[in-house]
């Protein structure tokens, strides 16, 4: 079937497209010129635009930039993103290639829930509950959360919760806790080593919003004997990408400036 185009829809959204992070800001001459349109058509769909909110001009440029219409509608699109649904295909996929469990957990209360799991077939393998809470400092999916909270909501964690002790392995320092923040931001990925449970190792990736703000982690975590340190980047090169692109679906646009720390 012959795909038919409005013209003048086509010229009002390639007029929209040229708005960015780089360049929010347009003026009529420029758009004219990097569209090859008339400058008459562009101040028409501007005007437009700008009547129903789509736009809102400058006064002091004369240039024109996004208004809020857009952030209501992209509020629209957000609320009804399901992070379960978006994340399941990427958690079975990662289960699948590892034969190892899977989830997916979230901030609730300073605690990390998990909210979606695939388990391995493997006898000995490490069972996760939906809907199971567990301290954020001793566990990789908690851990992959809670460095990139601000100071503030860290401290307040730490007074809330404590830093208990359940293995040998658990920090339970606030400089220590610091140092380990440190160390997975730099690597982009947070390792449980026997922190939580004697004899599981866990492996957990960052999963960010439209906003930068870290939301979620998934993990990969098994028994220590078969989730060794020496595949632990093996592990963490395909979970660290699997969320990466699951950010980018939730709207996370890779290079924008992120949040301090």
């Amino acid at each position: 079937m012959e795909r038919k185009t409005i013209r003048s829809i086509d010229r009002a959204l390639q007029v929209l497209e040229l708005f960015s992070l780089e360049k929010p800001e347009w003026g009529v001459t420029e758009i004219s010129k990097v569209l090859n349109i008339y400058k008459s058509n562009v101040h028409n769909v501007l005007s437009t635009f700008a009547e129903k909110g789509f736009v809102k001009k400058n006064s002091k440029t004369d240039k024109y930039k996004l208004g809020i219409k857009f952030f209501e509608l992209g509020s629209v699109v957000i609320k009804n993103m399901d992070l379960r649904r978006i994340t399941h295909p990427y958690i079975e996929k990662l289960s699948k290639e590892f034969n190892e469990t899977v989830h997916l957990g979230v901030l609730d209360e300073g605690r990390v829930i998990s909210i979606e799991r695939e388990e391995s077939n493997k006898g000995l393998c490490s069972h996760i509950e939906i809907g199971r809470r567990a301290p954020l400092h001793c566990t990789a999916v908690g851990k992959a959360i809670m460095s990139y909270l601000s100071e503030n909501e860290i401290n307040l964690i730490i007074k809330e919760k404590g830093l208990e002790k359940y293995t040998e392995n658990t920090i339970t320092t606030k400089e220590g806790l610091e140092n380990e923040f440190k160390k997975i931001r730099k690597q982009g990925y947070a390792v449980d080593n026997m922190e939580h449970e004697e004899g599981v190792r866990c492996v957990a990736g960052p999963i960010r919003d439209y906003n930068g703000k870290v939301i979620a982690s998934m993990s990969i975590s098994g028994p220590s004997v078969r989730i060794t340190v020496d595949k632990e980047e093996e592990y963490a090169k395909m979970l660290v990408e699997a969320c990466r692109v699951i950010s980018k679906e939730l709207g996370y646009l890779e290079g924008r400036k992120r949040q301090k720390y």
